[in-house]
């Protein structure tokens, strides 16, 4: 799991939350097209859900939105511009992979302090690395995805990753020079064939040279050039969940589902919901031990004359039993599976034998 140093986590959580400005929201909305279907977006650093909420506005077609906020106050907010809000660590939760048509991402930016990166992935311990590497997967094949970060971001490791496993790159300077920011957008496919290395080459040397400051990003678009079409997505449910919850949602599960306890009948007393026939002939006592073992007679029994209470339990066991035997110079070891029912029962009498406890095997 990346994790941030502490000053950079507390610029980030505190002030140093920046939000996408409308005009560079605009521009990327230029770029995509949205024909008739079923779609998903998510933001996994959503802040206060203004983001994506402003994109879905631009299109005709309605868009299921999913967004992940750290910040508590951030996602209460987030709540009620998005369809679906996790108020968590963005590396804490489980969104089903390829379930996405559109990843819109401005991640936080830093050095990561971790011990997981070996000496092959120099150069890519960077929060806005990490996050990348984290959410592309959550993208359907031929998904589009709009990155956020500053120019400076674009080091040789990071664009040879971005050039294996996006398609179509662009790279467009955001509206406000703020941060530096550029905007890199592209398709989510598989560029390591080589039927791929020449555009893979070229996309990398794009996204390599704009880091350098050798070249400068053209600007968004002012008018809608569509390049980008974005993937119809099956109207199935998705998982989107905590894979480490708090406590306070803890709490809220339970209070909202009561545990498993409204089920407690349907789980746990099965074999009440159904009639049970009587046995053609008396029960031999082999059968009242299989039964018993079987826990089709359990609780409280009592004797044909009142006089006793016993609160009976049976399961079955399995044991192995080793044999030997010698065939002239040769021994041979046998190892035979056997099950063993066990009834165990408590006398609840009152006397002198209450709580004793008998074990019939």
């Amino acid at each position: 799991m990346a994790m941030m140093h502490p000053r950079v986590a507390h610029n980030y959580l505190k002030d140093g939350y920046y939000p996408t400005d409308d005009k560079t929201l605009v521009g990327i909305s230029h770029l995509l097209f949205v024909p008739p279907g079923h779609y998903r977006a998510i933001d996994p650093c959503c802040g206060e859900g203004h983001a994506l909420r402003f994109l879905r506005d631009q299109f005709l077609h309605p868009m299921h939105c999913y967004g992940v906020e750290l910040d508590k106050n951030r996602a209460a907010i987030a709540k009620t511009q998005l369809d679906n809000v996790l108020n968590v660590n963005t590396f804490d939760c489980i969104v089903s992979a390829n379930s996405m048509s559109f990843l819109f991402l401005n991640p936080p930016y830093g050095d990561v302090v971790t011990d997981h990166l070996g000496k092959t992935e120099k150069g890519m311990n960077r929060l806005e690395v990490q996050f990348t590497r984290r959410c592309l997967g959550m993208l359907k094949r031929e998904g589009v995805i709009a990155l956020v970060i500053p120019f400076t971001s674009l080091q040789p490791a990071f664009c040879s990753y971005l050039a294996r496993s996006i398609g179509d790159i662009r790279v467009y300077s955001a509206a406000t020079d703020r941060f530096k920011q550029v905007v890199v957008i592209g398709v989510r496919r598989d560029m390591t064939g080589e039927q791929h290395r020449l555009t893979r080459e070229q996309h990398q040397r794009l996204l390599v040279t704009i880091g350098s400051g050798e070249n400068i990003a053209p600007p968004l678009p002012e008018q809608p050039i569509t390049c980008y079409r974005l993937p119809v997505i099956p109207n199935t449910p998705c998982r989107f969940e905590v894979i480490q919850p708090d406590k306070t949602l803890l709490n809220q599960v339970f209070t909202e589902h009561k545990g498993l306890w409204h089920r407690f009948d349907s789980l746990f007393m099965q074999a009440s919901h159904y009639a049970m026939p009587r046995p053609l002939r008396k029960l031999s006592p082999w059968h009242l031990s299989l039964a018993l073992a079987a826990g089709q007679i359990s609780g409280h029994v009592v004797s044909n004359d009142g006089q006793h209470h016993l609160l009976v339990k049976g399961g079955t066991k399995k044991v192995q039993r080793t044999t030997k035997s010698a065939d002239e110079n040769t021994l041979i070891t046998t190892k035979i599976d056997q099950f063993v029912p066990t009834i165990r029962a408590i006398d609840i009498t009152p006397g002198d034998n209450f709580g004793n406890i008998v074990v019939i095997q």
